[in-house]
């Protein structure tokens, strides 16, 4: 069995299509998904893309309010273009 790829920030951001400081910021806060690496005060930060697409419709479910269609299709058409 194939093990998914772990993402950097920078990818992982380009899924979400936001900015991987803000990113970071929300993985330091426990807000998303995402695996540190190594220890101490300046772990590296990885993700892994189905977990971050999973946690994008999670949200449009608990906040009452539905997202954009735009936002879950861009997420789910970028998992699509990398694993094609």
């Amino acid at each position: 069995m194939k093990k998914p790829p772990l993402l950097s920030p920078e990818q992982a951001a380009k899924v979400l299509q936001m900015d991987h400081r803000t990113l970071i910021y929300w993985a330091r806060r426990g807000y998303v998904p995402a695996h540190p690496m190594g220890e101490g005060k300046r772990k590296l930060w990885r993700f892994l893309e189905h977990e971050l697409i999973e946690w994008v419709k999670v949200q449009g479910s608990t906040t009452g309010r539905p997202l954009p269609p735009a936002t879950i299709e861009a997420a789910i058409g970028a998992h699509a273009r990398r694993i094609a």
